[in-house]
């Protein structure tokens, strides 16, 4: 178990839920979800599901027949989101697999799930884990050609006492470029900063097609 899941498991999921309920963080969820334009019936990975705060949006939109494939290195978070699926009435459509990011094929392996994607959505993980680029691109490998790919993140390019804060509680390098590969490698690429100015902005919304 690495340090950032015991953080989550024994600390951050204490409190997770309640610190991300903010209107723009809402915002920018609402908007990763608008902006990888799955469709009903489309089966979409998200690695670093966390307490499942994303895929009520995400399942409103796939509708009956659509699938989630979930990942997230915190058992505790993991099962916050089993839960939150059960409440809300989608468990049917959720794959839940707990493990750690980097090790992305063996666990799609081992859980069957082995297909490529119609969608990829990275929320809030790539400044957490470990080797962030590599996970990004074994992920990215894990899509269809022409599927879609969505990164919603924290992004400071400057030190100050908010990143110390976020670095402390959640683990997260809010210095990290996380969009940067996207827009590398990707079709119709495009970014958001929230609030607008990338120097004041607290978030950035990605999402690009795979050629």
């Amino acid at each position: 178990m690495s340090y950032t899941s015991k953080l989550y498991d024994l600390l951050t999921s204490r409190f997770y839920d309640k610190q991300m309920d903010l209107e723009l963080v809402h915002e920018a969820r609402r908007r990763v979800v608008s902006g990888i334009k799955v469709v009903p019936g489309a089966r979409v990975l998200e690695v670093g599901c966390g307490s499942g705060l994303n895929q009520p949006l995400l399942i409103e939109v796939l509708g009956e027949t659509g699938q989630i494939v979930a990942i997230d290195a915190s058992i505790v978070m993991l099962n916050q989101a089993k839960a939150r699926a059960r409440e809300q009435g989608y468990a049917d459509r959720m794959v839940f697999i707990h493990g750690d990011a980097r090790k992305l094929d063996i666990l799609l392996r081992d859980a069957g799930e082995d297909d490529e994607f119609d969608a990829l959505f990275l929320t809030l993980i790539l400044t957490v884990v470990p080797d962030w680029q590599q996970v990004f691109e074994t992920a990215y490998q894990r899509l269809k050609v022409d599927g879609r790919c969505g990164v919603m993140d924290s992004y400071w390019s400057k030190s100050s006492i908010t990143h110390w804060l976020v670095r402390s509680l959640y683990a997260a390098d809010s210095k990290r470029p996380t969009f940067v590969p996207l827009r590398e490698i990707a079709a119709e690429y495009q970014v958001e900063f929230l609030p607008p100015a990338p120097e004041d902005s607290f978030f950035f919304v990605a999402s690009g097609t795979k050629k």
